[in-house]
C-alpha cells in the first residue's frame, strides 16, 4: 500500500524531552570512538565525570523521536539512512531539561520500484529558554514506500569530494559489539542486533548505526585536525553510500583547505564507500 504524501508530511512528530547526564556523554563518547587510547588526557576528558567535555555528535542521539516514520506508514523495515547533516550551536549541556521540535521538509519520489527520500529537521532547544542547541537534517532512503509523489524543497545537495590526494587518513577497526553498544544510546532498531531481522531486511547479518560511523567520522575529523586535543567540530555531514559491519575496519580520508573540511570513510575489504560527499567545519 503506497503511503500517503500528505499524511507523511502533516504528520506530527512527536515532541520528544531528555535531560542528558555524565553517564550519556561517556557512553556515547565510548561508542563512537573515545577510549580507544585509555591513558590519553584528549580522550580521558570525554569519558571522566571531572570537567567533562561532551562530544559533538553526542547531540544526534539527544530526545530523539524515535520510530515516527513507522507511524506514518512507510515501511519501517526497508528503511535506511540515507544522508546526515548537524550543525552545532552551543556545546550540548549536561544535567539541564532538553526538547526537540521537528517537521518534514521533503518527499521526493523515485517511483513504485526505486522508493523515495524523506527529509526532515530537528531541532534541540533548553526547555526552559528554548536556546537552540543543534539542528538535524535527516533524510531517510524509504525503499519500498515509492510512488507516492514529491512535495516540499529538499536541501541543497553536497558536494563532491577533490579530486587529489587526502591530506590525512586515520584508519579505524570497528569492534564486533559495536552495534550492540551503541544501540544503548537510544536507537533500539533491532536491524543492529537481530540476525533474522537483518536478513529479512536483506543484510547478511546485523548492520552498524550509520550515525555510530557518522560519529566516528566526527572523532577521526578531530583527532587528525586537532593540535593538542581532539577538537571539536562545529558542522558535519555526510551521505551514506554503503554498509558498514561490526569488525570492519574503516579508513577515513581527510582534506582541508581554510576553514573547509572534506572527508570520506571507506572499507577497503570490500571495496566500497561507505560515507561519502563528506564535508564539516571545526567549531
Amino acid at each position: 500500500m503506497t503511503v500517503s504524501l500528505q499524511a507523511l508530511m502533516d504528520f506530527p512528530i512527536p515532541e520528544a524531552r531528555q535531560t542528558v547526564t555524565a553517564r550519556d556523554a561517556i557512553l556515547y563518547a565510548l561508542t563512537v570512538g573515545y577510549g580507544a587510547a585509555p591513558l590519553d588526557p584528549a580522550h580521558l576528558q570525554r569519558l571522566q565525570e571531572h570537567d567533562l567535555r561532551p562530544t559533538p555528535t553526542l547531540a544526534n542521539v539527544v530526545a530523539h523521536a524515535g520510530a515516527w516514520m513507522k507511524d506514518a506508514g512507510v515501511n519501517w523495515q526497508r528503511l535506511v539512512h540515507s544522508e546526515h547533516r548537524l550543525t552545532i550551536h552551543r556545546p550540548l549541556p549536561l544535567d539541564i531539561p532538553l526538547k526537540s521540535r521537528s517537521r518534514m521538509l521533503s518527499v521526493v519520489d523515485r517511483g513504485p520500484e526505486k522508493g523515495m527520500f524523506a527529509t526532515f529537521e530537528r531541532t534541540i532547544l533548553t526547555q526552559a529558554e528554548e536556546t537552540p542547541v543543534a539542528t538535524i537534517v535527516q533524510t531517510n532512503a524509504c525503499r519500498d514506500d515509492g510512488g507516492c509523489r514529491s512535495a516540499g524543497t529538499p536541501p541543497e545537495p553536497l558536494a563532491p569530494l577533490p579530486d587529489r590526494k587526502p591530506d590525512a587518513n586515520l584508519a579505524i577497526v570497528v569492534p564486533e559489539d559495536a552495534a550492540l553498544l551503541y544501540r544503548l544510546n537510544g536507537d533500539l532498531n533491532p536491524l543492529h542486533s537481530d540476525p533474522d531481522y537483518a536478513a529479512l531486511a536483506g543484510f547478511k547479518r546485523p548492520i552498524l548505526h550509520g550515525l555510530c560511523t557518522f560519529g566516528h567520522a566526527g572523532y577521526a575529523i578531530g583527532k587528525t585536525l586537532g593540535t593538542n586535543d581532539i577538537a571539536d567540530v562545529g558542522f558535519i555531514a555526510a551521505r551514506f553510500t554503503a554498509v558498514v559491519f561490526p569488525g570492519d575496519r574503516l579508513e577515513f580520508d581527510i582534506w582541508q583547505k581554510g576553514q573547509d573540511i572534506r572527508f570520506r570513510a571507506r572499507v577497503p575489504a570490500r571495496a566500497v564507500t561507505a560515507l561519502d560527499y563528506g564535508t564539516a567545519r571545526l567549531a
